[in-house]
């Protein structure tokens, strides 16, 4: 090979430490890049055959085989940041440039940005959306991702459904006037203090999202296990079905109960405005349901007091279901579905399966997406490093996508990142065997070049 061939064994060695030095020096610049996987230079001999017919070879010095990422898990870090979201195990978040190009990272660096004037999206520093699926998916291609898209504006919600856990009071004497009679929306109140043994104040939404004060009237029946029970608005002119006796009212109920003030039967009908009655059939409807007209518009109300009727007449009582008993009117609880609409607040948590819930000034909250998380068979072989955190799939490669959970090959932690997964310790290491590498090469090659010199003086 020669002296020649010597000095260029040498430079192979320094040309390849140069490169490992480039790796490392890489690895520690980003020790405090969020989700930054570190890569490893890979040497390999370099041969060359001198005998063509023994096949013998001999050695020519060195090359960088491959620079492998590894893909190692970091280290955990806590913001308290809701959308810093960091993966637990395997998988990588799927970003979105706005233009259809799909990449993956470990970075989950998020925040709520505005997309247009009706939502907000997560989205990346560099304004890359990440995607996610319908709260309810279970399964996901990356086809179906979409932007999480985060409503601006939560719409109001009628109150469909109004319960109540009630005590009676069995002391009370029993009339033979019912409430039907006594009601009049001509007077101011409907019902006079006296004519009724007990009201409790409830309330529902419109479907504006206005706050309507309703009240409940019971009142003793004509038999002492027996009460009767009447729903009707605070405000008898928010009825929109118009004028009459009976404005403002809407249900009317008989009770019975058993002996130990369990409910045994109940009997209920929807209140016209002139008092005509329509029976509810409650072997059907198996709770009392009417349509009220709250300002002109009508919206369907169940009233829940913890029990419903079978196909047969017979009552299924729940643990909450209304009671009589020898002690005063008490309401345990009361619970309708509806609300005003609210204004987007905050994301507080998304959950380690993925599921985006959002918070809005009315104290409500909505899921807006779940996230599904990419995995690959081989990631060195699947992936390749473009920077900024990002990595592309190679030419004809699928991503699996996964739901994450605990259960699964990763898991989403809200409010941390993944640091990097650079060993600092390792690569001081690799960084003073790179340069005692680098001075030996060095070394080689003066002492080659000196030899050259000696060889050349005797010529």
């Amino acid at each position: 090979m020669g002296l020649f061939g010597t000095m260029f064994i040498g430079y192979s060695g320094l040309y390849s430490d140069s490169l490992a030095t480039k790796v490392t020096a890489d690895n520690i610049t980003n020790l405090n890049t969020v989700g930054f996987k570190g890569s490893r230079t890979e040497f390999a001999e370099r041969l060359v055959r001198y005998s063509e017919v023994f096949g013998k070879e001999r050695g020519y010095g060195t090359n960088i085989k491959d620079i492998r990422t590894l893909f190692t898990q970091g280290g955990i870090q806590t913001t308290d940041i809701p959308t810093d979201l960091a993966i637990v195990g395997k998988g990588f978040f799927v970003v979105d440039d706005g233009k259809g190009n799909r990449f993956f990272t470990r970075d989950g660096q998020f925040f709520v940005n505005e997309v247009d004037e009706h939502y907000f999206s997560l989205q990346n520093a560099l304004g890359m959306y990440l995607l996610g699926a319908d709260p309810q998916a279970t399964t996901a291609d990356l086809a179906s991702l979409k932007p999480n898209l985060i409503p601006k504006v939560m719409p109001a919600k009628a109150t469909s459904k109004l319960s109540a856990q009630l005590v009676l009071d069995a002391r009370k004497p029993i009339n033979s006037e019912t409430l039907i009679d006594k009601y009049d929306a001509n007077n101011s109140p409907p019902l006079e203090e006296g004519k009724y043994d007990w009201v409790f104040d409830l309330y529902v939404y419109d479907s504006l999202g206005e706050m309507i004060p309703v009240k409940l009237y019971v009142d003793r029946g004509n038999t002492s296990n027996s009460y009767e029970l009447l729903l009707a608005l605070a405000e008898p002119a928010k009825d929109g079905r118009g004028a009459g006796k009976m404005q403002g009212a809407f249900l009317y109920g008989n009770l019975t109960f058993g002996g130990g003030g369990e409910l045994t039967f109940a009997s209920f009908a929807e209140v016209g405005l002139d008092g005509a009655l329509t029976p509810l059939d409650l072997t059907t409807l198996e709770k009392p349901k009417i349509n009220m007209n709250i300002g002109g518009n009508v919206q369907a109300l169940t009233l829940d007091l913890g029990f419903r009727v079978n196909q047969d007449g017979t009552i299924t009582r729940e643990v909450e279901a209304i009671k009589m008993v020898a002690s005063p009117f008490t309401m345990l609880g009361f619970v309708q579905d509806g609300y005003p609409s609210g204004v987007f607040d905050r994301i507080e948590v998304i959950n380690e399966e993925g599921l985006i819930r959002a918070w809005y000034t009315n104290q409500k909250d909505i899921e807006v997406a779940r996230l599904f998380l990419a995995d690959f068979s081989g990631y060195e072989e699947s992936l390749e490093k473009i920077g900024n955190g990002l990595f592309r799939a190679r030419p004809g490669v699928t991503a699996y996508l996964f739901m994450p959970s605990s259960a699964e090959r990763g898991r989403i932690l809200s409010g941390a990142l993944e640091g990097s997964n650079v060993d600092l310790a390792m690569e001081m290491v690799n960084l003073i065997m790179l340069q005692r590498s680098f001075q030996s090469n060095s070394r080689v090659i003066t002492t080659a070049d000196a030899m050259l010199e000696d060889f050349l003086r005797q010529r």
